[in-house]
């Protein structure tokens, strides 16, 4: 019975440490790139700058309650940390 206990521990213990080493079995590999495929990745990066570049930049941040508060107590009073 102890034998038994043992071996299903180990064999807990060991299974999760193995899964970590498993193979990549979605292939993979170090893939050589072709010149086609490097002009292809270029002309995306390009599509992609030029897509980003048109965009317009946003509106400046307004405050809503910015006629209603006082502007100058809210950065002339120091915050105090009573602890």
């Amino acid at each position: 019975m102890r034998h038994t206990v043992l071996a299903l521990v180990i064999a807990a213990m060991v299974t999760p440490a193995y899964a970590q080493f498993s193979p990549n079995l979605a292939g993979g590999g170090a893939k050589v790139k072709t010149d086609a495929d490097a002009k292809q990745e270029k002309d995306r990066e390009a599509g992609y700058r030029s897509g980003v570049n048109r965009i317009p930049d946003g509106k400046p941040k307004t405050d809503p309650w910015g006629g209603v508060r006082n502007a100058g107590s809210a950065q002339s009073q120091p915050r105090s940390s009573a602890k």
